[in-house]
């Protein structure tokens, strides 16, 4: 696909993204109707109505794209690409009122190898965006992974694997070490956010296990074109990992040998 093509999704993305956050922001957070889909899992009638939205906005200019949404799965259209979508990024963070949820869409030509991603945080006015070759990108400006070389200095986030409870062993194990020997650990509830701020040197990593593919898929490009890596947790497993850490280059060898030390 040409550079022009990419582009135009990548402005398409932005749009949809602000029009997104523009309808979250006006919507019923006390009374939205929310089903359980899972454990600590759910979905409000403004997760649909957010992603209903974002499909009709791209639909229109790219009548021949795919989408694969998190409510809705898997939608044909034709022989484009493939858009990424989850409208709520931290329904939870949404349905309590915090807010630090986001609205995060992607866009790939193949399987798991996005080339747009696009993050918004409707609350804080936060756009972030990438596309592939073109660097990352915070309300226009250009960011870039933190350089910071000692760990222990480091601000790590960390979420537990609430919706996989088998997983909460080796989590504690690995937020024990981590939380000895690096500066500062928090958690903000939505991965996509949590991508982004490692891509904006706001912190140096991120480990969560679990996660879908359209929870980070934005997330991805963004963070690598700032200059970020990704790892699965586990050294053995290949192809998609909703395993992972992501951190900044320079101590990305030092969190994985951490999380992967038994």
């Amino acid at each position: 696909m040409d550079t022009t093509s990419i582009e135009q999704r990548l402005a398409a993305a932005k749009a949809a993204a602000r029009k997104a956050g523009e309808l979250l922001l006006g919507g019923p957070q006390d009374g939205m109707q929310a089903k359980a889909k899972g454990k600590s899992d759910f979905v409000t009638v403004m997760d649909l109505a957010s992603e209903r939205l974002i499909k009709d906005l791209l639909h229109a200019q790219f009548p021949q794209d795919n989408f694969l949404g998190e409510e809705t799965g898997f939608e044909a259209h034709g022989d484009g690409g493939t858009w990424v979508i989850d409208p709520i990024d931290g329904t939870n963070n949404y349905i309590y009122g915090l807010p630090t949820y986001t609205v995060s869409i992607a866009y790939e030509i193949e399987r798991h190898c996005p080339v747009v991603g696009v993050v918004f945080v409707p609350c804080l006015d936060q756009l972030f965006h990438a596309s592939v070759g073109m660097g990352a990108f915070k309300n226009g400006v250009s960011i870039s992974c933190s350089s910071l070389a000692d760990a222990s200095e480091s601000l790590l986030i960390i979420s537990p694997p609430s919706r996989i409870p088998g997983k909460f062993a080796q989590y504690l194990a690995i937020y024990g070490r981590l939380a000895r020997k690096t500066g500062e650990i928090r958690d903000f509830g939505s991965a996509a956010y949590h991508m982004s701020l490692v891509a904006a040197g706001m912190a140096e990593a991120f480990v969560e296990f679990g996660l879908q593919y359209h929870d980070i898929a934005a997330g991805m490009v963004i963070l690598s074109e700032a200059g970020g890596k990704i790892s699965p947790i586990d050294p053995q497993e290949t192809g998609w990992s909703g395993n992972i850490v992501a951190t900044s280059t320079r101590l990305h060898d030092w969190y994985v040998h951490q999380v992967i030390t038994e």
